[in-house]
C-alpha cells in the first residue's frame, strides 16, 4: 500500500493529466486556473471548517458506516429464516392476493387496450371538439328555454292567483 506522499503525489499527476485532457496546451491563467492549487485550496478550507464543528467530525469520521446503512443492498445482506421469510409472505398474502388478481384481470382486458378504438383516438379529436362545441351550445339553448318556462310559469301563477282572488272577492260582496 502506498504511503500518503505517495498517494498524493498519484493522484497530482492523476489530475495534471486529467487538466491536460480538458484544457490542452493553452496556458494556465485567471481564464484556466490550475485545478491541483484550486482543489488543495477547497480542501484546506473545507478541512478547516469542519475541524471547528466537532458534530461534523463526528459525522465524517461514521461516513463509511453510513454509507453501509443507506446502500439499498444492505438488508438482502442478513440471512433471515424461512420462518421469519414465510411470515414477512404470510403478512402480504392479501395484499399480494389483490395484485395478482388486478394483473390477472389487467391481462385478460389487454386486447381492450388494443383494439382499433383506442388506437383511432388520436384522429378523432377534431370530431370530438365538434360534439364538445355543439353540446355546449345545445346547454346554453336548455338554459334559455328553462328560463323562458320559469317566466311563462310565474306569469301563469300571477294570472291564476289574481283570478283566484277576484273570484273570492266577488264571493265576499
Amino acid at each position: 500500500m502506498a504511503t500518503e506522499p505517495e498517494s498524493l503525489d498519484i493522484l497530482e499527476d492523476r489530475v495534471k493529466r486529467l487538466e491536460e485532457k480538458i484544457f490542452g496546451p493553452l496556458p494556465k491563467d485567471a481564464e484556466y486556473p490550475e485545478v491541483v492549487s484550486t482543489l488543495a485550496s477547497l480542501g484546506g478550507q473545507l478541512g478547516s471548517a469542519l475541524g471547528t464543528r466537532d458534530r461534523m467530525m463526528m459525522v465524517m469520521k461514521r461516513l463509511e458506516e453510513l454509507e453501509r446503512y443507506l446502500d439499498p443492498a444492505y438488508g438482502e445482506s442478513f440471512e433471515l429464516s424461512d420462518n421469519v421469510k414465510l411470515d414477512l409472505v404470510l403478512t402480504r398474502e392479501e395484499q399480494l392476493r389483490n395484485q395478482h388478481q388486478q394483473l390477472n384481470t389487467l391481462h385478460s382486458l389487454k386486447h381492450v387496450l388494443d383494439s382499433q378504438h383506442i388506437s383511432d383516438t388520436p384522429n378523432l379529436s377534431d370530431e370530438l371538439i365538434q360534439i364538445a362545441n355543439k353540446h355546449s351550445q345545445d346547454e346554453e339553448a336548455a338554459t334559455a328555454q328553462s328560463m323562458q318556462i320559469k317566466n311563462m310559469l310565474d306569469q301563469y301563477n300571477a294570472i291564476v292567483s289574481f283570478n283566484m282572488k277576484k273570484a273570492l272577492l266577488d264571493v265576499c260582496l
